[in-house]
């Protein structure tokens, strides 16, 4: 990219001072408003909360914080979250990996008044790598109420329940960055070097 047309395009960037941010994958967007869930990263097990901040496109500016926590069979069970997609403004989906047991976990958490209610709609079995990878980009497909994770070169498409339905991978020793689907189209950004894919969906 050239010179002149990186800073045409940086021009058009607005930056806001008031927004501590989260994990990066847990970052969405909705009509009218841009989500963030901030948490420390580190945290495993935990019972601390997280927050879910709600941020106008409009002005870059906060207009609500929540705190919500996600945990099976009593509040020191927790299941602290680092991968989440905003549905819509009432409802995001979470991933979970749960090391111990081997086991994957999927949330809705469903906003009633002020208050962030958790269920676990599905489960799969299995770490889906071997070296425990990271989870590099999660994706909802709200038309066909699908899940897709991605780690390093490897992309998996699940059902809500967790069920999977396929899987595809790459040697090229380039990893995915984000991942999104927007319609009927699947979007991956790879790094080293930085580029943007876009796929059908069939």
């Amino acid at each position: 990219m050239s010179w002149n047309k990186f800073t045409r395009l940086a021009s058009h960037v607005k930056v806001s001072p008031y927004i501590k941010t989260g994990h990066g994958q847990a970052f969405s967007a909705t009509k009218k408003y841009l989500y963030v869930i901030a948490n420390d990263h580190l945290l495993k097990n935990t019972p601390n909360s997280e927050e879910i901040m709600q941020i106008s496109k409009k002005n870059l500016r906060i207009k609500r914080i929540w705190s919500f926590k996600i945990w099976n069979n009593g509040a020191n069970d927790g299941r602290y979250i680092h991968n989440a997609m905003v549905i819509n403004d009432h409802t995001f989906i979470a991933e979970y990996h749960r090391l111990t047991d081997h086991r994957f976990e999927y949330w809705e958490v469903t906003r009633n008044g002020d208050s962030w209610i958790p269920k676990e709609i599905g489960a799969t079995k299995g770490d889906f790598t071997f070296n425990n990878s990271p989870v590099q980009g999660m994706a909802y497909d709200k038309k066909r109420k699908q899940i897709y994770l991605a780690f390093n070169d490897y992309l998996f498409k699940l059902n809500r329940k967790g069920r999977v339905l396929d899987t595809g991978s790459f040697h090229t020793g380039r990893e995915f960055e984000g991942i999104c689907v927007n319609g009927n189209h699947f979007y991956a950004e790879l790094a080293q070097r930085p580029e943007l894919f876009r796929q059908r969906i069939k």
